[in-house]
């Protein structure tokens, strides 16, 4: 029991870094950009995107790191899941939700193929180093494409939707500069921390890493992206709800997977082919909000979490049984 405590402070504890982490690291990237001369939109299509990614980024490359493959796939696999079943599911069921941004509209096509192409990579469980380059290049191209659509939008549409961009910059800069480097050693530390109680509850309870990564790691990670979208849902800002998750999945993807692959390869063991059919089935029902222009309305955000919680109950439910015999 002494051990089962111990554990808890880890994963918890590096559950509050990794959340206040991101926030101080994109408060002072933002500033830092700011000052430096780049608009407000092309920081927030790769300084926040990156940001917000971060802290699936660090706990992916310290599993790598370690050898555990499966908590690095399954955390990617349960946040792509968890960012369109659940975030969105309740967003919709809250305030539905309609598709109104071209770059929004071109990111869900975009995300369709890649999710794809994951499910493809990952067709014998392995991401190898040559495969983790190739996602990098791709996420090169998706923001290298973005900045380039960004310099031919309107000065009135040149802004960051749902981050609030200082008047003056420069006011704070050392303030927020200093945040900017807490931020990073907090998501350090806090990866750190959720990977070594994650490891160790799978090891006491004898589940596989990659179940845990697609539970407990993958929900903790994607609590900020939780926080945006359900409260761009309730101010309506249907964009926002819908970009946050849909720009999050592609960085998961090419970004977090590529970089956790190029330190070490990955081997995704323990993950089943129905969460990959899963993760692609729900990117793919979000294809006809752009294809008709549609509103992802209250019945198909109670779709959406119908579909989460019938994937996800039963393995919370073992967690919960097995808790219940170690108390």
């Amino acid at each position: 029991m002494p051990e089962l405590i111990m554990i808890a402070i880890y994963i918890i504890g590096g559950l509050i870094l990794l959340y206040f982490g991101a926030n101080w690291l994109v408060q002072g990237a933002i500033t830092l950009s700011l000052h430096l001369g780049l608009s407000p939109l092309i920081v927030g299509l790769t300084v926040v995107a990156l940001g917000t990614s971060l802290p699936e980024a660090l706990v992916s490359v310290q599993a790598a790191i370690g050898h555990q493959g499966g908590i690095a796939i399954g955390n990617v696999v349960g946040s792509n899941i968890l960012n369109i079943a659940l975030i969105l599911g309740l967003s919709a069921f809250f305030n539905p939700l309609k598709v109104d941004s071209h770059l929004v509209k071109a990111d869900i096509p975009l995300l369709a193929g890649a999710t794809f192409m994951l499910v493809v990579l990952l067709e014998d469980f392995h991401i190898s180093r040559m495969e983790g380059a190739f996602l990098l290049l791709c996420i090169v191209g998706y923001v290298a494409g973005n900045i380039m659509t960004v310099k031919r939008t309107s000065p009135e549409e040149n802004k960051i939707e749902g981050v609030e961009v200082p008047e003056d910059h420069r006011k704070n800069l050392w303030r927020d500069i200093s945040f900017l480097f807490i931020g990073l050693i907090a998501l350090a530390f806090g990866s750190n921390f959720l990977v070594t109680g994650a490891v160790d509850l799978a090891r006491i309870w004898g589940l596989s890493e990659a179940l845990i990564g697609l539970t407990i790691v993958s929900i903790g990670t994607g609590t900020p992206e939780m926080a945006t979208a359900l409260m761009a849902a309730y101010r309506k800002r249907s964009d926002l709800a819908i970009g946050n998750a849909v720009g999050s999945n592609l960085f998961n993807i090419m970004f977090v997977l590529g970089i956790a692959a190029l330190v070490a390869p990955l081997d995704g063991k323990g993950i089943s082919s129905i969460d990959l059919y899963v993760m692609l089935g729900v990117t793919f029902l979000l294809l006809p909000t752009v294809w008709t222009g549609r509103i992802l309305d209250r019945k198909e955000g109670f779709l959406f979490l119908a579909i989460y919680l019938q994937r996800f109950v039963a393995p919370l439910n073992a967690l919960q049984e097995m808790f219940s015999d170690f108390s």
